[in-house]
């Protein structure tokens, strides 16, 4: 589909040419350049190679702690599964309990809770 798709655009326009640069089974658009998906690596041959692709989130960038990655990750994970709504908020739910209990007893690493980011300007 998407093939006939660029054919037809680069008949009827002759200034413009596109082309397939990437096909996603699932995506997640929160704004403009911030998007979580699953990409189709081998979208022109069977389309069994699915990998995440990430841009502009914080699990990307390096001024937020481990452990905010992690559980946004988990987020993620679930919200691209494709699972039923139901399932997705019950296993998110348990999963923030759970970590919510960590905290609260101590028992997540101290090196979880550190900001790592490298300073660009002198201070």
């Amino acid at each position: 589909m998407g093939k006939k798709l660029k054919v037809e655009v680069n008949v009827l326009y002759k200034c413009l040419e596109i082309e397939i640069d990437g096909v996603f089974k699932s995506l997640l658009l929160l704004k403009k350049k911030k998007y979580a998906a699953l990409k189709v690596e081998d979208f022109l041959g069977e389309g069994k190679h699915i990998v995440t692709e990430l841009k502009g989130l914080d699990m990307v960038r390096r001024d937020w702690c481990p452990l905010s990655k992690r559980v946004g990750n988990k987020v993620l994970d679930e919200i691209l599964s494709g699972k039923e709504r139901e399932k997705i908020i019950l296993v998110l739910n348990d999963f923030f309990n759970d970590i919510s209990h960590q905290m609260k007893n101590n028992g997540i690493n101290v090196a979880e809770y550190i900001i790592t980011k490298q300073l660009t300007k002198a201070p």
